[in-house]
C-alpha cells in the first residue's frame, strides 16, 4: 500500500512512520480465501461514499448470511441496497469509489474493503476491490446477533442540526461508523468505538471525538487533511434506529494526541430503520476512560 500525502502528514505528526510503514504489508488488491469466508458470513455491511454533490454519508446494507457473494479474488457481488430516500444511494453508480466495512461484534473482528462500483443493478451492486486487509479488535464491544426484527420503518427525519433524541442517541452510543473521501484514493469507511460518552457534543453542530490509538495507518484521520467531507452512521443495536449525518471535519492535536473536530451539516434519521436486533456483550478491554 502507497500512504497518500495526508496519510504521511499524520503518521508524522503522531511519530508513527515507521510503524505505519510496517503495517502497510497487510493491504492486499485480493481477496484470500480466509477473507472470503468471513465477508460471506455476514448479516450487513457498512458502506461509505462521496455523492454526486461531493458529500460524504455513510449508511449500512443488510440481508440474510449469504447476501455478500466472493466472486474471484477481486470481485465482491452485494444483493442488498439502501433505501432509496438514503443519501448515499444516489452515489452507487458504476464508476465510484466505495469503502466496505464488514465486522463481526461478536468475535470482535473486522475487514475493510475498498474499490470501485462496476454495476449497478435493481436488487444490489458489484464491487472490484482496491485494497482489503483486516484491523485489530481495539475498541469494538462484543455483541450476539439475535435476528431480523419487524418494525414500522417511520418517514426519514432531515434537519441540520441534532435535536434532543439525537443527541441522546450520540451520548449512549459506544459504536459509530465513518465515511471520508480521498480525491485519489477514492472513499473509505471505519469503525469507531469507546465507552458511552466518548462522543463529545459541544453544542448542537459541533461534535468533538477523541482518536483512539489503532493501526497506526491514519487512513481516516489522513483523508480528512485533504478533504474535510465526512459520514457519520449511529446505529441503535437494540431500538432498530438510524442515525446519518453529514460534515465537515479537521483534525486537531495536542501533541501527538488526536481530535477530531466535526460540524454538522446534515442529519437524517430513521426510527425503525435498522430492523437487526442484537445483544450487548461487554466493553471493550481496550476502551480507555473517559
Amino acid at each position: 500500500m502507497k500512504y497518500h500525502r495526508g496519510e504521511i502528514e499524520v503518521q508524522e505528526k503522531a511519530c508513527l512512520r515507521e510503524e505505519a510503514s510496517r503495517v502497510s504489508k497487510i493491504v492486499r488488491e485480493n481477496i484470500v480465501d480466509v477473507a472470503a469466508r468471513f465477508i460471506e458470513k455476514q448479516v450487513m455491511l457498512i458502506i461509505g461514499l462521496q455523492n454526486d454533490n461531493g458529500l460524504v454519508w455513510t449508511s449500512v446494507v443488510y440481508e440474510r448470511p449469504g447476501f455478500v457473494k466472493v466472486v474471484d479474488s477481486q470481485t465482491i457481488s452485494v444483493r442488498a441496497l439502501p433505501q432509496p430516500s438514503d443519501p448515499i444511494f444516489a452515489g452507487l453508480k458504476t464508476g465510484n469509489t466505495i469503502g466496505i466495512l464488514a465486522i463481526e461484534f461478536e468475535t470482535r473482528k473486522r475487514m475493510r474493503v475498498n474499490g470501485i462500483i462496476t454495476k449497478v443493478h435493481g436488487t444490489g451492486f458489484t464491487v472490484e476491490t482496491r485494497e482489503v486487509y483486516s484491523n485489530c479488535p481495539k475498541f469494538i464491544q462484543s455483541r450476539t446477533f439475535l435476528g431480523f426484527q419487524t418494525m414500522k420503518r417511520q418517514e426519514p427525519k432531515l434537519a441540520t442540526h441534532l435535536d434532543k433524541d439525537q443527541k441522546e442517541m450520540i451520548r449512549e452510543a459506544d459504536t459509530f461508523f465513518i465515511a471520508t473521501h480521498h480525491l485519489e484514493h477514492g472513499a473509505d469507511a471505519s469503525h469507531r468505538g469507546g465507552l458511552p460518552g466518548f462522543v463529545h457534543i459541544a453544542d448542537p453542530q459541533t461534535l468533538l471525538i477523541k482518536d483512539y490509538p489503532g493501526n497506526h495507518m491514519f487512513n481516516t484521520l489522513g483523508n480528512l487533511v485533504e478533504n474535510k467531507q465526512t459520514g457519520l452512521l449511529f446505529l441503535d443495536f437494540e431500538a432498530g434506529n438510524l442515525l446519518q449525518i453529514n460534515g465537515e471535519s479537521t483534525v486537531h492535536w495536542e501533541g501527538t494526541e488526536r481530535f477530531i473536530h466535526f460540524k454538522v451539516r446534515q442529519v437524517r434519521s430513521v426510527i425503525g430503520g435498522f430492523p437487526l436486533q442484537w445483544e450487548f456483550g461487554n466493553y471493550s478491554p481496550f476502551n480507555p476512560s473517559l
